[in-house]
């Protein structure tokens, strides 16, 4: 049914042009609220207007005080010259230089001139014993966290850090061990500002050693960087539609130089996205009439809350869109696969079945010498909701729009100045590229026929993930989560009728048959699945709790310290919080899947099942304390207390 489309894509796309884009992109020291992230804009904005489309810029308050979702839009940020040299028995050694390397600097570090002692930590919790004042610690935790405890809670000068984030197997403790790593402060208001510089892992190992040897350090900086009150831009381009509602193709356009795959390759998959459809329409070789097609860009996260709060009517009427984070990777060196990241069950939609045919269909197939079969030599697979990038927000219940992402993950150079355009291919891009623009084409154009066809899709791959369920560890849980999935996706072709006219051919074609594949598919799951399950194994928390309600219809803010309440939170408050939701298992996918599931109305017993089903073994106890930790953050109330037993 999408075929011709995807033909026609095809022939339109250039994975070489994507790849030149992302190195044009990847120039740019794109850091939210920052110069640099102004001239990728601007950048952004001319590419669209070469391409005949005309850009939108929706301007946002960059002053650290003004909230949309709760969250915080990040204060202005200008680095002019940033230097540090270390001092000990052998003579100043270069340490730091952000003209040179910006990764070196702690982004957002505030202004700082001095020399100091240089002090190193196992851990954070090492500050008890060990005296700090004064001093440049080098440390390996959370950056944010360091500043608390060390600089504001201990009077440390500042930090030196050489911690990173690996992504087993393919970026271990052995790998890459002179990169230097993307870290950064995040403020709000008022709050005591610091600063830092980053060293590899093999520098802060030998700085360790030396320090353990008894040589004494010190550190001398320069960092001449300036915080302001300024605005950034949130660029949008749309292709006019004649029927109502929109489709979304998003990708977030911050990040540092070089920051080639994360995410110069999305945002210069989603201007390619732009530029094929645009030819397509204006041709005549994209179906009519159609939805309106959005491409939007922004800094990731603080952009997407920004553009939800201030675009409202835009997000009502948006019926489904696409996320493209890291999408263009060349596999062989990065060790990634091109990932379809599907929402939580209880979320599911007809996007995620649909996006995973297209993407199959757009690869590049290769023919089998053997005979008349074929493969891809790209690795793609389908994998749950994991989050950490623009689609969260999208499929959070307060936007309620279905959103799969395409990512390619693990990745051996994620958040490092390693994740240079060399690590890119255009054959990846252009996959990507084809597989978005002909699942928004698609979505765009879809009348009563499509739609009967996507009921169609949707309902065998329902089938068939039930089927699935049966094999997997915990096939009760698996079956039910897969036949929740498979009702709401069936559900949300309805869609595809928004603001239409109920006397339109697409409605009522959807009132006709909608309610049939609903009823096939309870027939499927009595007739074939309900036999094949076990007895339902003995629950786990069979009392329901009590019941959360957001304070903000939208999604949590993930910095946590970021959170209105974080200062009035005393300090052992903090520290439980940080520490749950480690130990918590799926840490903050888990937390993630439950705030979805906090609908004001569902209880924590009820909640923790809802992740469970999800495959996070997460207890009504471990929610209960977590709700009324953000509770004291302010993000959540208690709607009401029920003590009866299921």
């Amino acid at each position: 049914m999408f075929e011709r489309l995807l033909e026609a894509v095809r022939r339109e796309t250039r994975g070489d042009r994507v790849l030149a884009d992302v190195a044009a992109i990847s120039r740019h020291h794109r850091i939210q609220s920052s110069p640099g992230y102004d001239d990728a804009a601007n950048w952004l904005a001319g590419a669209l207007q070469a391409a005949g489309l005309a850009p939108e810029r929706t301007r946002v308050p960059a002053d650290g005080r003004t909230r949309f979702g709760g969250f915080p839009m990040p204060e202005g940020w200008r680095c002019r010259q940033a230097r540090a040299v270390l001092h000990g028995a052998s003579g100043p050694e270069s340490l730091a230089d952000f003209e040179r390397a910006p990764l070196s600097i702690v982004q957002r570090s505030h202004a700082a001139r001095g020399r100091f002692p240089v002090v190193a930590l196992g851990s954070l919790a090492e500050l008890e014993r060990t005296e700090v004042r004064g001093r440049a610690v080098l440390v390996s935790g959370p950056v944010q966290r360091a500043h608390e405890l060390a600089v504001v809670g201990r009077g440390a000068a500042g930090l030196i850090v050489d911690g990173r984030r690996l992504v087993p197997p393919v970026r271990t403790e052995s790998h890459d061990r002179d990169s230097l790593a993307y870290t950064s402060f995040w403020w709000a208001g008022d709050r005591p500002r610091g600063w830092g510089v980053v060293v590899s892992p093999d520098r802060g190992a030998q700085l360790r050693s030396r320090l353990a040897a008894g040589e004494a350090l010190e550190l001398d900086v320069d960092l001449d960087c300036e915080r302001y009150t300024g605005e950034f831009a949130i660029v949008s381009a749309e292709i006019a539609g004649e029927l109502p509602g929109e489709v979304l193709i998003t990708s977030h356009l911050c990040h540092p130089r070089p920051g080639a795959n994360d995410n110069a390759s999305g945002s210069a998959a989603t201007l390619e996205c732009a530029r094929v459809l645009s030819a397509l329409a204006g041709r005549g070789d994209l179906p009519a009439p159609r939805r309106t097609l959005r491409f939007l860009w922004m800094p990731e996260f603080t952009g997407t809350y920004a553009w939800q709060a201030l675009h409202r009517d835009r997000v009502a009427c948006t019926v489904a869109a696409v996320n493209l984070d890291m999408v263009g990777e060349r596999q062989q060196d990065c060790g990634s696969t091109l990932l379809l990241e599907h929402a939580p069950h209880f979320l599911g939609s007809f996007a995620d079945e649909l996006l995973g045919r297209i993407r199959t269909a757009a690869q590049d197939w290769v023919r089998d010498f053997s005979g008349p079969g074929h493969y891809s030599l790209a690795r793609i697979a389908d994998v749950p909701y994991s989050g950490g990038s623009d689609h969260a927000l999208w499929l959070d219940p307060g936007a309620g729009v279905p959103c799969p992402m395409l990512i390619q993950w693990p990745d051996r150079y994620y958040h490092s100045d390693l994740d240079t355009v060399e690590r890119c291919d255009p054959d990846s891009l252009a996959l990507a590229v084809r597989a978005a623009a002909t699942y928004a084409g698609f979505v765009a154009a879809a009348g009563a026929d499509e739609t009967a066809w996507l009921l169609q899709l949707v309902a065998r791959g329902a089938r068939r993930r039930l089927l699935s369920a049966l094999e997997r560890p915990q096939p009760w849980d698996a079956a039910h989560a897969e036949r929740e999935r498979g009702q709401r996706a069936l559900a949300s072709v309805a869609r595809l009728a928004h603001g239409l006219a109920q006397d339109h051919p697409l409605t009522r074609a959807i009132e006709r048959t909608l309610p049939l594949a609903a009823d096939e598919l309870e027939g499927f799951w009595d007739g074939e699945v309900v036999p094949a399950l076990a007895a339902r194994p003995p629950g786990q928390d069979e009392l329901p709790g009590r019941i959360p309600s957001r304070v903000d219809n939208a999604f949590a803010c993930p910095i946590r310290s970021l959170a209105t309440g974080w200062d009035a939170l005393p300090e052992p408050r903090r520290a439980r919080l940080l520490a749950l939701e480690a130990e918590i298992p799926g840490g903050s996918t888990a937390l993630d899947v439950a705030w979805f599931a906090c609908d004001g109305g569902r209880d924590t017993g009820t909640i923790a099942a809802m992740v469970r089903r999800e495959g996070w073994d997460v207890s009504r106890g471990q929610l209960e304390e977590w709700f009324e930790l953000l509770e004291q953050l302010g993000l959540t109330r208690w709607a009401a207390v029920r003590a009866e037993a299921r």
